[in-house]
Order: structure tokens, then sequence, then C-alpha cells
């Protein structure tokens, strides 16, 4: 069962990095709703998961709490607009989130061969956006389909498609994407990149990466991440804990303390532009359909606000490009629990796993900084590993609390006595670390 999620995490990921190429190959022989094929890589694990845990009469928990929030919200969002359509679209978004939570330990501690493979994707997808930023425009870029009676981009195309402000995607479906992955992959690579100057030109080489995108939230964010795995070993953890939470602060913050602020929306890619839209007016709007579809403290329900809205509200349609307000939307007043519990979830690790930690609080930092910005459980990878960066953290509480490494899958689990725990833990971080 451990492979099968590992292997179909690792072509779910592959399939993200060259999704351009791979849409514009399904457009090009009429088959651009075989895209969503795609989604049975992580919903038939989960499935086959769940039946055999149900038969043995010991489901995972996370399937318990999956099924709790898409039950509770997902009626808010019925009663609010009597369609099911937006709770069937914001449960397909959470499924991301429950399977990273099920797969963490493969993917946020990969063996030797799937950190090669990261490599290599990472290495492709740099090589792709130095292409389509200085030699030639995909050929994919721009093009649109209707998939499910919807109109869908192909590759995202952006106003700004010349010269220097280009927004380079590479093999990506759009500049978003690339920034979302390759900063994802370089945060769990770099700490396993011994020599120090090796990693600070890898990290260098994400970050300019990330410049071509012209993606601004996911710049600062990786920036940030970059400068903290500069500082000695032993203050990474504690630095990271910190742009967690602040981070999450800053994401609350924004869309609350901007309202009524006037900026002017004028300028080039890297000016303040976008920022001053998202102040005048997306985070605006997007309060004012909170404010009319509330059904406090429950928000709008699950599928509130953001891509669901085509389903049953298109001429509303709202990104919400702020990780606060779509959880607000989606989640009511439950959001602030939901944000709080994860970005503060790597806190009070003993000394001998915090080591363990560091790449999935990377991860995880990095996803609530660019949060600032978008609504990241929107994007599949986000959402993927936002599960899996949780998932890792909350297996090492419970390795420090129980003396026990928990086994999502259901088999045989390892259970140590509190006294040997502090040397098999330094032990399984050195193993990690080594391979």
């Amino acid at each position: 069962m451990q492979t099968f999620f590992t292997v179909s995490a690792t072509l779910y990921i592959l399939l993200y990095a060259f999704e351009g190429a791979l849409r514009y190959g399904l457009y090009n022989v009429g088959m651009d709703s075989a895209i969503l094929l795609r989604d049975g890589l992580l919903d038939v694990p989960l499935a086959v998961l769940l039946v055999t845990q149900a038969f043995r009469l010991r489901v995972h928990p996370a399937f318990l709490i999956f099924a709790c929030v898409v039950g509770l919200h997902g009626l808010i969002i019925t009663l609010n607009f009597h369609t099911t359509l937006p709770a069937i679209y914001g449960a397909k978004l959470l499924t991301n989130v429950l399977f990273g939570f099920i797969v963490a330990r493969q993917i946020a501690e990969p063996g030797r061969r799937l950190v090669w493979l990261f490599a290599v994707v990472w290495a492709a997808s740099i090589v792709g956006v130095l292409l389509d930023k200085f030699v030639y425009t995909m050929p994919w870029m721009g093009l649109e389909a209707t998939i499910g009676g919807i109109k869908v981009d192909v590759s995202r195309g952006w106003d700004i498609d010349g010269g220097f402000d280009k927004r380079a995607a590479g093999f990506f479906r759009s500049s978003i994407s690339a920034a979302m992955l390759l900063p994802i992959l370089a945060c769990i690579i770099a700490p396993r990149v011994r020599n120090w100057l090796l990693r600070l030109v890898f990290l260098a080489l994400t970050c300019g990466a990330v410049a071509l995108t012209t993606q601004k939230g996911a710049l600062v964010a990786i920036v940030a991440i970059t400068l903290i795995f500069c500082m000695p070993e032993w203050s990474r953890y504690s630095l990271l804990c910190i742009a967690c939470i602040a981070f999450a602060l800053a994401a609350v913050a924004l869309p609350l303390f901007t309202l009524g602020l006037m900026m002017p929306q004028t300028g080039g890619v890297f000016s303040f532009a976008s920022f001053a839209m998202r102040i005048s007016r997306t985070w605006p709007d997007a309060w004012r359909w909170i404010l009319n579809h509330d059904i406090f403290p429950f928000g709008v329900g699950l599928g509130g606000i953001g891509g669901a809205q085509r389903f049953y509200a298109v001429n509303f349609f709202n990104p919400s490009d702020n990780l606060f307000v779509y959880l607000y939307a989606n989640f009511g007043v439950f959001s602030l629990f939901y944000l709080g519990w994860v970005s503060m979830l790597g806190l009070r690790l003993p000394q001998e796993l915090r080591a363990t930690a560091v790449a999935p609080l990377a991860v995880l930092a990095f996803n609530l900084g660019y949060g600032a910005a978008l609504s990241m459980l929107e994007d599949q990878m986000s959402a993927l590993f936002i599960g899996v960066a949780a998932g890792m953290l909350w297996q090492l509480h419970q390795m420090a609390r129980a003396g026990l490494w928990s086994d999502p899958y259901g088999g045989a689990r390892m259970r140590l006595r509190p006294s040997v725990l502090p040397g098999y833990a330094g032990a399984y971080g050195r193993a990690m670390r080594a391979r």
C-alpha cells in the first residue's frame, strides 16, 4: 500500500510538472477531458485504503476528519444555494490534502531514488522556464478548452506576453504552477544538500527561476526561506516555525487591514499594480460576496468562492487571491482554527526530531507565505503538499508523545519505549539525511 501511494503521488507530481505539454497533446486529439483521469491517481489509492481499513475496523483518523469537514461545510453550501456541485468541487480540492497527509512520510523524507527524480524534475522545470522566457513561447500557451461545460485554460495566457515582463511557465500549465512546484521541490531537496555553497547556488537558481515567472508572492516566500537555509543548521527549525506563524498572520492581516486603502494600479509586472488590484477590487468584492451569503459562523460553505463559483454563480466569480479569504468563505470562523492549527503544528518538537521537521516546515512556510497573495488550496499541488507537510509534522508529534511511529496504511506499527525514543529519532534523522 505504501508503494502504491508513493508511485501514485510521484506520477501526479510528474503530470503537474509537464501539464502544459500534456494538455496540449490532449487538445490536439480532441481529448481535453481525459486530463480528469489524473485525479484517479489520488482517488483510487484513497478508496482502496479506506475500504481495506474499514474491513479491519481501524480507519485512519484523517478519513474521519475529512468526512466531518466535508459533511459540515458541504451541508452549509447546499442549504445556501440548493446545489451540491460546489461541495463536490471543494471536496475534490480537499482530497489532495487528505492524500498528502497519508503519503507524507514518503514525500517529505524521500529515498535516494525519489530525491534524484525530484532533482531531475526541478532541473527540467528550470530549463523549461528559461526556454519559455528567452527563446520562444511554448505552443500550448493561451489555449482554451471546454471541459464538463466549463471553459478552462489549457495553458494560462497572460496580458503581458513579451520581453522581460513575460510570465514564463515552461512545461507547466501556467507561471503560477511553475512558481508553485519549483520552490516546493527546493524545500525538500535543499536540507539534504550538505555543502553550503552548493545549497546556496541551488536555492539561488530556484529564486531566479521564480523571478522569471513574475510571481511576486512566491518570490518573497522562497527568498525568505532561502535566507533561513543560509542560517546555521541549529537555528533553522525555530526560524521556520516563526516564519509559518508570521506568514499565516500576514495572510489574515492583509485583506483585513487594507480595506479602504487606495493604491495606483499602473506599472509593470514587477510593480505593486497586482497588489493594488487585490486591495481595491479582489478582496473587497470577496468580502461583499461573503457578507451577502454568509451563514454565520460557517461562512458561505464548502466551495463558497473561487473556481466552484463557475458552477453556480459565474457572474460573481472571485479568485479571492488570499488564503485566509478563501478559507473564511469556505469555513467561516472555523478557518481561524484550521489555519492556526496548521501554522503552529511544528512547534514543541524535541531536539532529536527537529532536523527531520525542517523540510516539511519549509514546505508549509512557503505555502503560507505565498498564501498572502493566492488562494493556495485551489492549486492541486499546493493542496497536496500542505497535506504532506501537515501529515509529516503530525507523525513527528505522534512519535514524540507516544514513542510511536504511526503507520497511516494500517500495517504493523513500531512502538518505542520513551527511554529509547531520542536515540531512535536521532538515528532515523541521520539515516534519512544520508539516503
